[in-house]
């Protein structure tokens, strides 16, 4: 898939534009990543090729606001590694309430919204199709 680096999304006073921007994108960019696998379960088709681009394009917004690339991808992979080791816990979650339907239902609304959202979102929506029929 190309993985994509990550970083955990900063917040700091006094973000310029241009910071608020790649961070944005650094979010957006971790929850896609991170739900690849699961939205096609789901019946989505993910152009992962598309969210490789727009993680370079990211990078390269973080570099003009003054990131180095190391920099830029250190914290594109935090994000992304956060993102993954909150899902992989959810995932470890739902396993063990596996014999609670609630629960088990509660898991599957939970990634159907999430690959819905990727799906309807200004900045995802591009990479996440819902296959109808």
């Amino acid at each position: 898939m190309g993985i994509l680096v990550s970083a955990l999304p900063f917040i700091a006073i006094g973000l310029t534009a241009a910071q608020a921007d790649y961070s944005e994108q650094y979010e957006k960019i971790a929850v896609a990543v991170s739900s690849v696998q699961t939205c096609e379960q789901l019946g989505y088709t993910v152009d992962r090729d598309g969210l490789v681009g727009w993680t370079r394009d990211a990078q390269q917004s973080a570099m003009a606001s003054g990131l180095t690339e190391t920099e830029a991808r250190a914290r594109l992979e935090q994000a992304v590694n956060a993102q993954h080791a909150a899902d992989f816990e959810r995932f470890a979650d739902a396993k063990r309430m596996e014999h609670s339907q609630e629960l088990v239902a509660r898991n599957n609304r939970l990634w159907r919204s999430r690959c819905s959202g990727l799906a309807d979102g200004s900045m995802t929506a591009a990479f996440f199709t819902k296959a109808h029929g």
